[in-house]
């Protein structure tokens, strides 16, 4: 007998910012784009790049008070509240609202550091955030997401993440979380190998043939790892290498350790990049030592480029959790800037480089965004399955 095709749905989709320069802006977009190839897709946010909102409907949420950020946060929610109407089969939400019925987390609880303290830092913590507009703003909303409430459901986007909202709010009942990773756009993935030409992208950075490029993306310089990963390349006994530095971040400060390290020469800031495929095809070598990131894109896109990739292990970065040490070189120790100058060695051998290309760029095509999608939809027919029930 014939099966009835899946119902249409009728999908808001909460998001202040509907871009692709950020990780959960990112990941967003490529959901939103795939659940509009079957479904009805509305994206209620302040802020969007016209080039992405082909197939959607945009609905626009007042931006009254940009700054602070936690005041902007809670005006977002409130105008949400108000706007989203019963016409909606399903509320998916990427920001930190009250009012979903999945919800997908990109970060750690804003309670963990509070709960990870010890002794007198931990009541002096509290006593801070508890006295502070913003950390009461932040704790009311989290307490609010994370309490258990049927008929939702919470999409994390690594283990890493999961676990860390059960750890802060034991409460929650586990099965009311599951874990979706990001994922690589393989249509884009080819069409940039298609159209880049390598030795164009080193002239047009000012590279020199025959040199090898080591690729580092990421804000946030500190977080990223980029104190380590500079006293690590200083130790390098070869010369014929440039680490490449992708993206905003305190850069004048990044280039005083360079200066200091004696690699000023070695290390270049590119700022703000736009279009980073084109980067990754032409890097050698594609370096995250991140010490602090739930699940970060650039390791898996690096790869699905067929860059040879190093990357923080899973206490450290969510990425990890998929990725075996032989598709990647994993940092046991992404603050150790010996074992990250020793990776770095490692892949000065063209064949060990080639060997990785070759794995990575398996996994990667393995890893695409049509895969969260289906789990992203399964939360949802979950959702009105239960609404029937």
């Amino acid at each position: 007998m014939a099966t009835s095709p899946p119902k249409k749905l009728k999908i808001a989709v909460l998001v202040r910012n509907f871009v692709i320069t950020g990780g959960a802006e990112r990941y967003t977009y490529h959901i939103s784009r795939r659940l509009a190839e079957q479904h009805d897709v509305h994206i209620f946010c302040q802020r969007w790049d016209e080039a992405l909102i082909a197939g959607l409907t945009i609905h626009q949420i007042p931006r009254p008070l940009p700054r602070p950020s936690f005041v902007n946060l809670l005006l977002f929610s409130w105008f949400c509240d108000q706007v989203v109407d019963d016409s909606f089969d399903i509320i998916y939400s990427n920001e930190r609202v009250r009012r979903f019925d999945v919800l997908s987390i990109h970060c750690p609880c804003y309670r963990g550091f509070l709960t990870k303290s010890r002794g007198i830092k931990k009541a002096l913590l509290w006593l801070r955030e508890l006295t502070s507009p913003r950390g009461l703003a932040y704790l009311w909303l989290e307490k609010g997401q994370y309490s258990d409430h049927p008929g939702r459901f919470l999409i994390a986007d690594s283990q890493m993440v999961k676990d860390d909202v059960l750890h802060n709010y034991p409460q929650l009942p586990t099965t009311a979380i599951g874990v979706a990773y990001p994922g690589v756009d393989l249509e884009e993935v080819d069409q940039a190998l298609a159209d880049t030409d390598p030795a164009q992208v080193r002239q047009q950075y000012g590279l020199p043939e025959g040199q090898l490029n080591l690729l580092f993306v990421g804000t946030e310089f500190k977080r990223k790892g980029l104190d380590a990963l500079l006293k690590g390349f200083s130790k390098l006994k070869e010369t014929n290498i440039q680490l490449l530095v992708a993206g905003a971040g305190d850069i004048k400060t990044y280039k005083q350790q360079a200066r200091d390290l004696g690699i000023e020469d070695k290390v270049t800031f590119l700022g703000k990049v736009g279009d980073i495929y084109p980067l990754y095809i032409m890097a050698d070598i594609f370096i995250l030592p991140t010490l602090s990131d739930p699940c970060p894109i650039a390791p898996l896109e690096a790869m699905s480029f067929g860059t040879p990739t190093i990357m923080s292990s899973a206490p450290y970065c969510g990425t990890a959790e998929h990725v075996q040490q032989g598709e990647a070189i994993i940092l046991a120790d992404p603050r150790d800037s010996n074992e990250i100058q020793q990776a770095i060695t490692q892949l000065l051998e063209p064949q060990r480089r080639q060997q990785l290309s070759k794995l990575g760029h398996e996994l990667g095509r393995r890893l695409g965004w049509e895969h969260t999608t289906k789990l992203t939809l399964d939360a949802f027919e979950r959702i009105s399955s239960e609404r029937m029930s």
